[in-house]
């Protein structure tokens, strides 16, 4: 029976240094060599994945942006997208346009990954975003709103103070075909609303994952909410210590934290049975 397994990263396979352990890399590239099928499943860009995960062997496609994106690691194809109608992709403009808010909006261009935004509206939490990712090839700063959209749109991020956040998220949230995240910034003050159509979750993206490649079975670890989807749709489901109670309520087991390689240890002890 082939086992697909799915990990997320941040909180689950990352430490707080946003890395993958030594031991930890050691451990998983061992296995993936003796045939375990690994891959992961984040909110996270290819590019922002593939820093984190430097040295892991990423064989097999992953699952990108909390399931709006599929792509492979050593090729950058995309196998799989989910873009906004163009109607619902209206309607958020002008939301945006009458509470003069302008985020990270994610798209398709000429068939490039782009990510735009109008220079000079970032605010501290958009910049502190941006430079982490310095020389990145998706960045597209642009002068016109216009210019904002490309051939498909997937993804918009707003990152700000909380208040400001809130304010877009209700006035969003009246709207039919959308999946919103809401969540403070991982080591910030700062608050993250993600927006993407309703049908973006990494359980559907992790659906289409198993099909491509004809697993039978899927196994998955992960810590936060944007995690449920994915845990229920899997034939079984692993909690980390530091997981969202909600999470660690419908798993089918909780394993130790983040930061003790909790992940690897747990395939290293169920190897013969996952390979």
């Amino acid at each position: 029976m082939k086992t697909l397994v799915i990990s997320d990263l941040d909180g689950t396979l990352l430490t707080a240094k946003e890395n993958i352990s030594a031991y930890s890399m050691e451990n998983l590239n061992r296995m993936i060599d003796a045939g375990l099928h690994f891959t992961y499943a984040t909110a996270r860009s290819l590019n922002s994945a593939a820093k984190a995960c430097w040295g892991l062997r990423q064989i097999l496609p992953v699952i990108l942006y909390n399931g709006a994106l599929i792509k492979e690691p050593a090729s950058g194809n995309t196998i799989y997208e989910n873009y906004f109608k163009a109607e619902l992709r209206r309607q958020i403009c002008a939301i945006l346009k009458e509470l003069n808010i302008s985020p990270l909006v994610y798209s398709f261009k000429e068939g490039k990954e782009r990510v735009s935004w109008v220079r000079g509206r970032e605010t501290d939490g958009m910049r502190r975003y941006l430079s982490r990712r310095s020389g990145d090839s998706r960045l597209n700063p642009v002068g016109d709103p216009q210019d904002l959209e490309g051939d498909g749109v997937f993804y918009y991020t707003f990152i700000d103070a909380l208040n400001s956040v809130e304010r877009l998220r209700n006035a969003v949230q009246q709207l039919t075909g959308i999946r919103m995240i809401f969540q403070q910034e991982k080591y910030q003050s700062g608050y993250w609303l993600e927006i993407m159509p309703d049908n973006t979750t990494k359980g559907e993206a992790a659906k289409v994952l198993k099909e491509h490649l004809k697993a039978e079975r899927v196994v998955v670890f992960g810590d936060a909410l944007n995690d449920r989807e994915l845990f229920e749709m899997a034939d079984e489901r692993y909690a980390v210590g530091n997981a969202e109670l909600s999470l660690k309520e419908i798993a089918t087991g909780v394993i130790g934290y983040s930061e003790e390689d909790s992940v690897a240890k747990f395939l290293m002890q169920n190897f013969e049975r996952y390979k």
